[in-house]
């Protein structure tokens, strides 16, 4: 259910048990702010999303899965940045990440991301 709120010119300021009830509407409106896992994964998830950088990295990886030297040679970063931000892509669950003989290859959860990115 979407709520269209009708543009209005604040003159006053709402008291206490309406902004409560602010927030439990925006709880039914929006399901996972009851619970805070849930809150603290989209929060981690928006936040993967949050910066130039893993957004490079996010559109390397929407072409292939990748090894960490190789998102290094093509940004040509250091590897101690790429590093930081795979752990924050991987917090975040945006990119997953799996052992190849001594490689560690990244691979995008595409079906989750990409819709946010088009």
């Amino acid at each position: 259910m979407h709520m269209e709120i009708p543009l209005s010119t604040k003159t006053t300021v709402k008291d206490n048990q309406e902004t409560k009830n602010i927030v439990n509407q925006s709880e039914e409106e929006l399901p996972f702010l009851k619970e805070n896992d849930k809150r603290m994964e989209k929060a981690e998830f928006f936040k993967a999303l949050g910066d130039e950088t893993r957004l490079r990295i996010i559109g390397m990886l929407a072409i292939d899965d990748l090894c960490m030297c190789e998102i290094v040679s093509g940004l040509d970063i250091p590897t101690s940045t790429v590093s930081h931000h795979l752990k924050l892509l991987e917090r975040g669950n945006v990119i997953r990440s799996r052992k190849e003989g001594r490689f560690t290859v990244y691979r995008l959860q595409r079906e989750k991301v990409l819709p946010y990115l088009r």
